[in-house]
């Protein structure tokens, strides 16, 4: 046993090599990194992405059908409503504020087509109209047309947009005595592309709940989704119903104190059976969650997320206005890729 214990005082002595150590005379190894695949593409899209969305945004509004005041009346000539929307929506898109608009606007004068660029009181005007708003929506539907026809699985999610500086939504979730200094977005996502077809902007109060059901039934009907997914904020046996009716199986996340049936009567209780009974089938497409929060993160780090405005329509318009560019970004995106 003594020379036992010997040895083994002995080992512990001996120092262990340093194997990390490079060795002279030898080069170093290089560490090894997965393949970054597309990467020329997206370079392509990063190089070209200013002058694309400038076109993007010239000849969707182009097209669209707007009435324009006729002027001949007394008075001042009334502006265009078209030169109007290129311009907001390109200062949405550099995050330009409008009182620094006049020099940026002069700068691509050209490649919208203004006949003559607006002032800022202007652009102000026009941004708080509510009649703008369904001029967006319109908008906001055509441009994320082309991606959301070729996706299966919709997530939905909501998230706060402070009025002014120092405020952080991630902070003050928790807190609902700061909600009122925020407007909260609803949006249904598609998880492939990160595109947004419809969304609801509400009181930074308002509950996700009752939202469900106008993002399912201004987005759902007429495309190819097949599975909308979304956590347990929007958890009740209507919701459950009314994405059966859509032709849609509902993906909602049961609350904890959820109870399992062997024989369930509607909707709810079969997701609840589904999701207590196959847990990993339940899992593999509840997980695509997560794409809804990576499209308002890619907003909100392109864009920001203060919304500037002093009224509701204004802050309203503003926030479709960031829905409508980030859905050029993802659709010129896309084409670069293939």
């Amino acid at each position: 046993m003594d020379r036992k214990k010997q040895k083994q005082k002995r080992k512990a002595k001996r120092k262990k090599p340093n194997w990390s150590r490079r060795r002279p005379g030898r080069p170093k190894k290089k560490k090894w990194m997965p393949p970054r695949t597309g990467r020329s593409e997206y370079d392509k899209f990063r190089a070209n992405e200013v002058m694309d969305v400038a076109n993007e945004i010239r000849m969707f509004v182009e097209q669209e059908r707007i009435h324009e005041k006729q002027s001949g009346g007394p008075g001042r000539p009334p502006a265009k409503k078209r030169d109007i929307l290129k311009c907001l929506l390109l200062l949405e898109f550099l995050n330009c504020k409008i009182q620094k608009s006049p020099s940026m606007l002069l700068i691509f004068k050209d490649i919208l087509k203004i006949d003559k660029i607006p002032a800022p009181r202007t652009l102000y005007k026009y941004r708080a109209m509510s009649n703008m708003t369904r001029i967006l929506e319109r908008l906001l539907d055509k441009s994320a047309h082309e991606l959301w026809m070729k996706e299966t699985i919709a997530a939905t999610d909501a998230t706060g947009n402070p009025h002014s500086n120092g405020k952080n939504w991630r902070k003050d979730r928790d807190d609902f005595k700061k909600h009122r200094g925020y407007d909260k977005a609803h949006y249904i996502v598609g998880t492939r592309s990160l595109v947004i077809p419809y969304k609801r902007v509400t009181r930074g109060t308002w509950s996700d709940l009752p939202e469900f059901e106008p993002l399912i039934q201004n987005s759902v009907p007429g495309s190819n989704i097949t599975q909308i997914v979304a956590d347990s904020g929007y958890v009740d046996i209507s919701n459950y119903e009314l994405a059966v009716e859509c032709g849609v199986t509902p993906y909602i996340k049961p609350k904890d104190n959820a109870v399992f049936r062997p024989h369930p009567a509607n909707a709810y209780e079969r997701m609840v059976h589904y999701a207590t009974k196959f847990p990993k089938r339940w899992k593999d497409v509840y997980r695509f969650r997560v794409k809804a929060e990576c499209a308002i993160h890619s907003k909100k780090a392109t864009f920001g997320d203060i919304i500037r405005g002093k009224d509701r329509p204004s802050r309203r318009n503003q926030e479709l206005m960031r829905d409508i560019v980030h859905n050029f970004r993802m659709t010129l995106m896309d084409r670069y890729g293939g």
